[in-house]
């Protein structure tokens, strides 16, 4: 029989089945999503939230309870006491590791703890009171490369007000009890308008509620964490800024481009290449100018404009570009090329956004500084050598 131990696992190799559709089952899996990409969730119906989450970790889904085997790993939330003890006698019986939150004595094992806002030092005097609004930078995607200041945030929120870009395994650092508002945008598709957005942030705060303002990235690097401010100041209501890594910082360190280098830019230029009004119209000449780096943001769909305009206005067509899709997660893929001659096998990848363009000659340093190995669960990781494959020119948000 299988000791109480923490579990040691390599997660690509893990065959874990999660039972139950309820809102245990729900916490269990916010809490497991990230760290274990194949889980198979055995319910005969779930709840909403539970069903979305497992569309969007491509989960499998099954009606029957689990046949035991070896390499499982079985985690148990029905929802009911009694079926919660059987299966964890069963899994027990036929040698399988089991967890079982509700029942801590049946668990043969422990799982890997989340890092919780009482492992971090509380600074004295330090409450953050309600009726008050926090705009938090989750960072570029790996959920690691949260702040703790953000965290304690998330924990202690009434509310949590989130973008399309936040992953799940952010959000399931949340206090689980918090009210959760989707207001993401795409490209001409915004769920829910700026102006509702703004007047949504100050009538929570309003009623008294702790409202985290959750955005990927840097709230206030093409974030339009500004003009949220804005409309909070003007209603008079309380907040402050935990500060993000923004996906330019994030992204390039993680496909080993460092944004300056003396031997290569001595500046780097954090640029849109989707205005307000829909369009590209950017100072191409100053962005032509050398010795610095060029990251656009929400740019793909405007890549071939992008290149034309810059090589129009003197740059070099063999300048390095890079495309970073996806960045920090177990789904980036790298994609090297030039101004004038992108990836071969461009046109055979659908990419995720978000997607960045980084413009300099610190892209060449890309193929010898790679360090950041998707896991077997993404998209892809290196081929041809060091250099990674290409994705299709499709609109990033």
């Amino acid at each position: 029989m299988t000791d109480s131990l923490t579990l040691q696992y390599d997660p690509a190799c893990l065959d874990v089945h999660l039972i139950g559709g309820g809102s245990e089952a729900l916490a269990l899996a916010q809490r497991i999503a990230g760290l274990m990409p194949g889980v198979t969730v055995h319910a005969t119906s779930m709840m909403p939230a539970l069903a979305s989450l497992c569309r969007d970790r491509e989960w499998q889904s099954r009606d029957a309870d689990p046949v035991p085997a070896a390499g499982q790993l079985w985690l148990v939330a029905s929802g009911d006491g009694e079926c919660d003890r059987h299966l964890a006698s069963v899994a027990r019986q036929a040698d399988v590791p089991v967890f079982v939150p509700s029942h801590p004595a049946l668990c043969s094992v422990r799982l890997p703890p989340r890092v919780t806002v009482q492992d971090v030092a509380e600074p004295a005097g330090g409450h953050w009171q309600r009726g008050h609004v926090s705009l938090v930078g989750a960072g570029p995607g790996d959920p690691e490369l949260l702040t703790l200041k953000a965290l304690k945030q998330l924990q202690r929120a009434d509310v949590v007000v989130h973008d399309r870009l936040v992953s799940q395994e952010i959000l399931a650092l949340a206090n689980p009890e918090a009210k959760r508002f989707y207001v993401g945008k795409a490209r001409s598709r915004h769920s829910v308008p700026q102006e509702g957005i703004n007047q949504a942030l100050v009538d929570w705060a309003r009623a008294g509620n702790r409202v985290v303002r959750l955005k990927g990235g840097d709230p206030f690097i093409f974030g339009r964490g500004g003009e949220e401010l804005e409309a909070l100041v003007a209603a008079n209501v309380d907040f402050d800024v935990v500060p993000g890594i923004t996906a330019a910082a994030g992204c390039a360190a993680y496909a080993g481009i460092p944004l300056t280098h003396r031997d290569h830019a001595q500046s780097v230029r954090f640029v849109t290449g989707h205005l307000k009004n829909g369009s590209c119209d950017l100072d191409w000449p100053a962005l032509t100018r050398g010795g610095q780096t060029l990251v656009f943001y929400m740019g793909l769909g405007a890549l071939d404009l992008i290149r034309e305009r810059l090589v129009q206005h003197g740059m070099d067509a063999a300048t390095p570009l890079a495309l970073i899709e996806q960045g920090t997660t177990a789904n980036q893929r790298v994609h090297l090329g030039t101004l004038t001659q992108l990836p071969g096998s461009l046109a055979d990848h659908q990419p995720r956004p978000p997607t960045l363009i980084v413009v300099g000659s610190v892209v060449e340093l890309a193929s010898r500084l790679e360090w950041f190995q998707p896991s077997a669960s993404g998209s892809l990781g290196w081929v041809e050598g060091k250099h990674p494959t290409p994705l299709s020119q499709a609109d990033s948000a």
